[in-house]
C-alpha cells in the first residue's frame, strides 16, 4: 500500500482564492504557511498573541496539521504594524496582505492547490492521469466511529451517542445529573457534534453514489474502506452534470434524478429513516437540512512527476503529483484513482 504524508512535506496544500485587497478596511487578511499544526491551533496562538477574541478571526476551511499548509486568515480590528510584529513560533510563517471590509468565513474559497508525494510503490506501479473521479467523502470523514455517532444523534439514541464519544465532560456532568444525556451532549462544542451527524450524512451519500455508479456505469474497480466500498467506472466524464443530495429534512422536496431518489429511499429503508429524523428538536442546532453535492468531480492542471527511488522506503519508488481540486473534494480519493486502490 503507498503512503502518504509520511513526512509533513509531501503533503502541501495552498488555498485559492480571489482577493479584492485595499489599503484599509476593518478586516486585515494575511497568509499563514504553516507545518504540524492545524488551523484551529493558528486560530488559538493569534487570539492569544493579539488579544482578541476567537470570533474575530476568520477561515475558509480547517486544515490537517501532518501537513504543509498555505491558508488566508482574516483578522478583524488588527493594524498592520501588530501583525508585523507577531511571532508566531517556529514552522509557522506569517504574511500580512492588505485589507479588506468583509471577514473570510468557511467555505469562502475556490478550491486548493495540492503538491504531494506518493511513497512506497511497487517498481511496477502503472499511475493513471485522471482528469474526473468521483467526489466521495474519504475516511479523514469518518474516523473510527463518527458514523455510528451521528447514526445516534439522528435516532435520538443520546444515551448510546455518549457512550461512544466517552468525553470527560459528559462523565462529569452526568455525576451530578443521571440519565441528563441531552444537556451532557450539550457540554460538547457544537462544531464537534456537527462532526458526527455530518460524517452519517457522507456515509449515506457516499452508499448512494457507489450504488448508482454500479448500476449505471462500466465499473473499472472497486475499492473496500471502512464504511463499504468506493466504486470508480471507466468515462465518469458522462455524469458531470449528475448531483445527489446529502439527506437532511428537507430532501424530500428534491426534484433531481428519479433513479437517484429511488436508490435514497432505499438506504433510508434499510437505514430506518425518515427525513424528519433530520430534525433534532432536543439540540435544535444539530438539526440537518441537507445539501446538494457533485457526483463527478475533476483534477484540474493535473501534474504526474518522473516515478523515482524512494530515499525513505528502500527498493520502493516515489512520484509527486500536482494538482487542484474545488472546495469541498478530497485530495485523497484523487490520489485512490491516480494509484488505483
Amino acid at each position: 500500500m503507498y503512503n502518504l504524508k509520511q513526512i509533513p512535506g509531501d503533503f502541501i496544500v495552498k488555498e485559492v482564492k480571489k482577493l479584492d485587497l485595499k489599503e484599509s478596511g476593518k478586516y486585515a487578511y494575511v497568509k499563514i504557511t504553516k507545518n504540524g499544526f492545524n488551523t484551529l491551533d493558528i486560530v488559538n496562538k493569534l487570539s492569544k498573541l493579539l488579544h482578541i477574541n476567537k470570533k474575530q478571526i476568520g477561515f475558509a476551511g480547517n486544515k490537517d496539521k501532518n501537513a504543509v499548509t498555505e491558508q488566508y486568515f482574516s483578522l478583524e480590528n488588527v493594524g498592520q504594524n501588530k501583525i508585523l510584529s507577531l511571532d508566531l513560533g517556529n514552522n509557522i510563517d506569517i504574511e500580512f496582505l492588505g485589507f479588506c471590509n468583509e471577514k473570510i468565513s468557511l467555505g469562502d474559497l475556490e478550491g486548493n492547490k495540492f503538491e504531494i508525494v506518493i511513497r512506497n510503490l511497487d517498481g511496477n506501479i502503472k499511475l493513471f492521469k485522471v482528469k474526473y473521479f468521483p467526489n466521495y467523502f474519504d475516511e479523514q470523514r469518518f474516523s473510527k466511529n463518527n458514523v455510528e455517532i451521528g447514526r445516534d444523534l439522528i435516532n435520538k439514541d443520546f444515551k448510546l451517542a455518549v457512550e461512544k464519544i466517552n468525553s470527560f465532560i459528559c462523565e462529569e456532568h452526568l455525576k451530578e445529573h443521571l440519565n441528563d444525556y441531552v444537556v451532557a451532549l450539550k457540554k460538547l462544542s457544537l462544531k464537534l457534534l456537527k462532526i458526527y451527524v455530518h460524517a452519517y450524512q457522507s456515509y449515506l451519500w457516499n452508499k448512494i453514489l457507489a450504488d448508482y455508479l454500479d448500476n449505471n456505469c462500466d465499473i473499472n474497480r472497486k475499492i473496500k474502506y471502512s464504511q463499504g466500498e468506493f466504486v470508480f467506472v471507466n468515462y465518469p466524464d458522462q455524469f458531470l452534470c449528475l448531483e445527489l443530495p446529502l439527506i437532511g429534512f428537507h430532501t424530500d422536496d428534491w426534484k433531481g434524478n428519479q433513479e437517484i431518489k429511488l436508490l435514497i429511499n432505499k438506504v433510508m429503508r434499510k437505514e430506518k429513516l425518515d427525513y424528519e429524523d433530520f430534525i433534532i428538536k432536543q439540540i435544535p442546532e444539530l438539526s440537518a437540512e441537507g445539501d446538494i453535492r457533485k457526483a463527478i468531480v475533476e483534477t484540474k492542471n493535473l501534474v504526474l512527476g518522473k516515478i523515482e527511488e524512494d530515499d525513505l522506503n528502500p527498493d520502493m519508488k516515489k512520484v509527486k503529483v500536482s494538482f487542484e481540486l474545488n472546495k469541498g473534494s478530497y485530495a485523497t480519493m484523487a490520489i485512490r484513482a491516480i494509484v488505483g486502490n
